[in-house]
């Protein structure tokens, strides 16, 4: 304890001792806004170590007037102390049982002619409770707290250890009073997080604590995030946190670590766009199981491409292959008219596809917006033999996202990347009812960078599939069945967007084609008539990193 160094008292820099004070760093200390409350310079003293230092209040909680919570302040001395900090008690070890037949110690400076401290006993415990702010103080036999005591520590004689700050109290007739309140330390660090840092918590390490809360200063605690802790504890947290800081606290020292790499996971797409890296960087230090994996070059690929000709209806049909991140073997590019389009597909297919036997492969379909929702899946990878092509992955993507001037191609290079930085897939639920009105739906996606995976409940509008194409949206699920309830509170779509949302969940992006394969085999078997989220699904997946070489009869 080193002859209790740490406690001080505080005052105005015309001299004089408003209340007390004690150190926690060698520059900082704690004390009460109220105590300091319209003053930006400040005067502590050490009793009988050092007197009369100049400091500043760096740090003021929510207090105004008497009754409002955030009476905290922190003052910062111009130069260093040589002198020990006080030893901060751990939150979590302050309960019922930890305190019971404990008698802690405070030290005030009321006005008396030799302006020296004087002391009290006081006992204390969590369910002497005032709205959830402050613990009730009682006052040993012949002890009193009066004016002064304001911004003492309370402090376990015996190890020295601080539990928390003293407030104020209940001065009756005299100006004394036997009945006070105190903020516990658990409190006090919702008001300044950085006492976190000064804390023997026990979850990661003081340096991994330290940058993750740095990297989220300034981070609100908003309604989406809310929900995210919600669904990943399975508990609403009652009154909400100051700061996203708060609710990262209260995971990691409420629930099992694979519960804070959840929600740390989570909690990377409500950050400003710069800091999403640094949080996967952080991840991928400090947390078990979220270490980069090797960068996924996906399985292999037919690459069936098609471009609408200029005229006569016609387009260009081309397909390749893509093996171990690079293109492989392919066909020539062939101009057909529309209607041949499906038998020159299936031909093509049907001659590359041996090439990637013995290999995990897809097949995916790159064409124009208008044919985004074609039945694919029920063409043929062996004309021959009537063999549909649902027996594999089947995908379909944005054709003009392959061009290498393309905007929508720019645009879903940033939010593919930050969806495989997330490492999930966290989609947003689109209903069957959802207003249709297409710039609304634009200038939502416009507005939240973070989208990454839309699931619809039934096929997406023109407008909307425009909008989302527009803005880079890289993945987009919808069953291709109308949902034509005349009410939508148990319809089908409202039913089926239940279930690919819950299907689709935390999946990597990269699992959700052979998801999609999955639950169209599941469709297969359902009930007919009964609805299926697996029943004429298709997938838009569209990673931009996969990009054979344009075709030679491309028109520009």
């Amino acid at each position: 304890m080193d002859d209790w160094q740490w406690r001080a008292w505080v005052g105005p820099p015309s001299g004089g001792k408003l209340g007390a004070a004690f150190l926690v760093t060698a520059t900082r200390l704690l004390t009460c806004a109220h105590t300091v409350h319209g003053l930006a310079e400040a005067r502590v003293g050490f009793p009988g170590l050092l007197e009369d230092l100049p400091a500043r209040v760096v740090r003021r909680g929510d207090w105004e007037q008497p009754g409002d919570p955030g009476d905290v302040a922190v003052l910062e001395l111009r130069e260093p102390v040589a002198l020990t900090p006080a030893t901060l008690a751990a939150p979590d070890g302050l309960h019922e049982g930890s305190l019971g037949g404990r008698t802690f110690g405070v030290c005030g400076f009321p006005r008396r002619p030799d302006q020296n401290e004087r002391h009290a006993s006081v006992t204390t415990f969590p369910h002497r409770r005032m709205r959830r702010e402050w613990w009730e103080l009682k006052t040993g036999q012949g002890d009193w707290l009066e004016e002064g005591y304001s911004g003492s520590a309370v402090y376990d004689p015996a190890t020295g250890e601080v539990i928390g700050m003293v407030t104020n109290a209940e001065l009756r007739q005299g100006g004394r009073a036997d009945l006070g309140w105190m903020l516990p330390i658990g409190q006090i660090r919702t008001y300044w997080e950085e006492l976190d840092d000064l804390l023997p918590l026990r979850w990661l390490t003081p340096e991994a604590r330290r940058e993750l809360r740095e990297l989220l200063d300034g981070v609100r605690y908003t309604d989406p995030l809310a929900a995210d802790l919600e669904r990943i504890t399975g508990r609403c947290a009652f009154g909400g946190f100051r700061s996203a800081w708060g609710s990262v606290r209260y995971v990691a020292e409420g629930w099992a670590q694979d519960r804070l790499v959840q929600y740390v996971a989570a909690l990377g797409r409500h950050l400003p766009a710069p800091a999403r890296p640094r949080l996967a960087a952080w991840s991928a230090r400090h947390l078990p199981g979220t270490a980069p994996a090797a960068p996924r070059q996906g399985p292999a690929s037919v690459i069936v491409r098609l471009e609408r000709a200029t005229f006569d209806n016609a387009f260009d049909v081309t397909v390749h292959t893509w093996v171990d991140g690079a293109e492989g073997p392919g066909r020539p590019t062939e101009r057909v008219p529309d209607r041949r389009v499906r038998p020159v597909v299936e031909a093509g297919v049907a001659a590359l596809a041996p090439a990637l036997f013995g290999r995990d492969w897809m097949i995916e379909f790159a064409v124009p917006e208008g044919w985004l929702g074609k039945p694919f899946e029920q063409w043929h990878v062996d004309p021959r033999n009537k063999i549909p092509m649902r027996r594999y992955p089947v995908v379909v993507r944005d054709v003009e996202r392959l061009r290498p001037d393309s905007f929508r191609r720019d645009q879903a290079h940033h939010r593919w990347r930050l969806l495989n930085e997330r490492g999930r897939s966290d989609p947003r639920p689109i209903a069957c009812d959802a207003p249709r009105k297409g710039s609304d739906f634009q200038d939502w996606l416009e507005a939240n960078i973070d989208f990454c995976v839309l699931v619809y409940g039934s096929r997406p509008v023109k407008s909307w599939l425009t909008a989302a194409l527009n803005n880079g949206i890289p993945v987009m699920m919808w069953t291709r069945t109308p949902c034509d309830a005349s009410s939508h509170g148990d319809c089908r779509g409202h039913r089926v967007l239940d279930e690919l949302t819950a299907a689709v969940g935390d999946r990597h992006p990269g699992d959700l084609p052979q998801l999609a394969l999955a639950l169209r085999k599941a469709a297969l078997v359902a009930p007919k008539g009964a609805p299926h989220c697996g029943r004429e699904l298709t997938l838009l997946w569209d990673d931009p990193s996969r990009l054979p070489d344009p075709p030679l009869a491309m028109e520009v």
